[in-house]
């Protein structure tokens, strides 16, 4: 008997990240799966780059793979890291939830818009069965603590910390991640879990949520992804957007 692997949807908010897009776009194109399998989806909003040009190019030569929404917000807040206004991510991220639910894809691998995945990432996170796992992605360069990774956990006091002693050869559970994670569509469909910001960061919002209805969370140790993470020539170079 021939099993059809599973449809996926790929996507994320994307505000002014043509400098990355090339990268990201050419990540997501190499990973190990089906190309049928896979549509994307992409949130444009507030540009003042090419990024829309990019991702429409790219549309036309999926032909009909990708989905493009343009929801404008405002240029009130910025697009840099630092500058995020979370209330207007959970919205944009809820958008994207939504056109999810519109199509009939059986997970949402949900990747920022400035992070290449190995070209084995979604395939091992599929094999992993969790209803929400992701891929390690460092976000300790800007400040120098490369220890600083996607996942959170909480400690005696209940409060969210970075976890920081991890194993690379297993998944693990954790408290919270975000940047590069693969969901199960009950999450979203049955169970609806959403994105806010009212506990801070949105991606927490998500991950407390999900909890609450009973949701395991975690994280697959041998997966690391590359995170460019801002604009910046010597972040852009052959070694750091090596796709692995």
């Amino acid at each position: 008997m021939i099993v059809t692997a599973e449809k996926i949807m790929i996507g994320c908010p994307v505000r002014n990240r043509a400098w990355s897009l090339a990268y990201y776009l050419t990540s997501l194109k190499r990973l190990a799966y089906p190309e049928s399998r896979l549509e994307f989806c992409f949130i444009i909003n507030d540009c003042i780059d090419e990024t829309p040009r990019i991702l429409e190019d790219f549309a036309q030569r999926e032909n009909g793979r990708v989905r493009l929404i343009y929801y404008d917000l405002g240029q009130k807040y910025g697009h840099l890291r630092g500058q995020y206004n979370f209330s207007q991510l959970a919205r944009l991220r809820n958008c994207l939830l939504g056109a999810f639910l519109e199509s009939d894809a059986a997970y949402l691998f949900s990747v920022d818009s400035d992070i290449l995945v190995p070209v084995d990432s979604l395939s091992l996170l599929l094999q992993d069965d969790c209803d929400i796992v992701s891929a390690l992605v460092c976000n300790g360069e800007e400040v120098g603590d490369n220890s600083i990774y996607n996942i959170l956990v909480k400690d005696a006091a209940g409060n969210l910390v970075h976890c920081r002693d991890f194993p690379r050869d297993r998944i693990f559970p954790v408290d919270c991640t975000g940047a590069a994670y693969l969901i199960k569509r009950k999450v979203i469909a049955s169970l609806g879990v959403r994105y806010s910001a009212e506990e801070g960061a949105e991606d927490i919002g998500f991950c407390l949520q999900a909890q609450e209805k009973g949701i395991g969370i975690f994280c697959d140790g041998r997966i690391e992804c590359i995170h460019l993470m801002r604009e910046d020539t010597t972040l852009l170079s052959p070694k750091k957007t090596k796709i692995p």
